[in-house]
């Protein structure tokens, strides 16, 4: 029992619904996350009452997803999801059911949701409710599909992906019946949408029990998703999971480390495929392309790179050289960079003591000229930090004009 664990809240919001004559129930991964003695991100609760009985006993509350039955309660500033129990039609596209019909019976809910450990309520007064035995996986640290795994899986296609995620993330095992269901199916993720996958390998790169990250491609899902990256990730299983266990909890640094031995371009095109925004796509590349070049350790070429590069790049490189090049002088690249900033050294066209108004009143013509200009004078400075004075600059300048 956890009911001394529970916010004020959610107890608040199940007493409330069962003081209006309903069943209502934490459910799903905060009653898991609960067990396991980690704090849930959010609390989710299911309850007996339909949507709009739900909205007469709550002062403040919001349309979710009342086709499914889910509506959000406004409490203290914090939002909480309330679902209607509910069973669900078939799956025309491994993804959404075709029809959502109420219920009054909790155990026809908890039989939709994807894994046993996922499918325990919890209310203070009565305990769990448990139909599956998720807590007796719990404890025996499994990951068991609901019912049949074969369904589950049919019905949502990216559950596969997130059997692979929890795996990864709670060091659980996959039970024999699932895993061989996950196998069968693993064709079935490319109905899923590149988001929604981009979302999971995104929190799956990012979880602790390293050994678990192979199921993704070993049970075939990783060449539904990317073939190429199942290729190269198998070619180097052993130093990958060591790599990602030395790396930051970073998504841009450990995406680099996946893709280590793409070229930029191909970097570029999975990072597309998988609808990264402009950003993160842009410094991934960067970093993938710069890998496996040795970092200068002197000066003027450092602050050039820095000056190209940006210089929160360089640190990332020098992390990332550290664990996949440990000979290469990223130390020493370190070390220089520290000075460089320490002493303010001037690094980009923002930084320099003049800009193109002042050139254009020396006689600079706008347009390329005046470029090329600039990046003449910001390379000298990078040579001569010293140099980085208006007037020095000025009458370089003319020199140059």
């Amino acid at each position: 029992m956890f009911s001394n664990t529970l916010p004020e809240d959610v107890l608040y919001i199940l007493n409330t619904l069962t003081q209006g004559g309903h069943e209502a129930y934490i459910v799903g991964g905060c009653v898991r996350d609960t067990i396991l003695h980690t704090n849930p991100k959010d609390w989710d609760i299911t309850t007996s009452a339909e949507p709009e009985e739900t909205k007469k006993l709550f002062l403040h509350t919001f349309d979710t997803g009342i086709q499914h039955g889910t509506i959000t309660v406004v409490l203290n500033h914090t939002n909480y999801e309330i679902t209607t129990y509910r069973v669900e039609g078939e799956y025309e596209d491994c993804r959404r059911p075709s029809s959502v019909a109420f219920t009054k019976n909790l155990k026809d809910d908890l039989l939709r949701r994807d894994f046993t450990m996922n499918a325990i309520a919890y209310h203070p007064s009565e305990g769990y409710q448990d139909p599956f035995y998720g807590r007796e996986d719990i404890k025996g640290k499994t990951i068991r599909g609901v019912g049949e795994p074969a369904l589950r899986f049919q019905e949502d296609a990216l559950r596969m992906l997130r059997c692979v995620r929890f795996a990864a993330q709670l060091g659980f095992s996959v039970e024999t019946e699932t895993y061989k269901a996950l196998c069968e199916n693993t064709k079935l993720i490319q109905k899923i949408s590149v988001e929604r996958i981009h979302d999971e390998m995104n929190k799956l790169w990012l979880c602790e029990h390293y050994d678990k990250m192979s199921l993704l491609w070993q049970s075939g899902l990783l060449t539904q998703i990317d073939p190429l990256l199942a290729t190269r990730l198998m070619e180097r299983e052993s130093t990958f999971v060591s790599h990602l266990q030395q790396a930051p909890k970073d998504s841009i640094l450990r995406w680099t480390i996946v893709l280590q031995d793409y070229t930029s371009q191909e970097a570029k095109t999975f990072l597309k495929k998988l609808k990264f925004d402009n950003d993160s796509l842009k410094q991934i590349c960067i970093l993938v392309e710069n890998i496996k070049n040795d970092l200068p350790s002197e000066g003027y070429a450092l602050r050039a790179l820095a000056g190209k590069l940006g210089t929160h790049s360089i640190w990332q490189l020098t992390t990332l050289q550290s664990i996949l090049r440990p000979d290469s002088p990223h130390q020493q690249s370190s070390q220089c960079l520290e000075k460089i900033l320490a002493d303010g050294d001037c690094l980009t066209l923002k930084q320099l003591a003049v800009n193109g108004q002042m050139l254009m009143e020396l006689g600079a013509p706008k347009g390329k000229e005046l470029g090329n200009l600039l990046v003449t004078l910001l390379d000298m400075v990078h040579q001569n930090p010293e140099m980085n004075q208006k007037q020095l600059l000025l009458e370089k300048a003319k020199t140059l004009l």
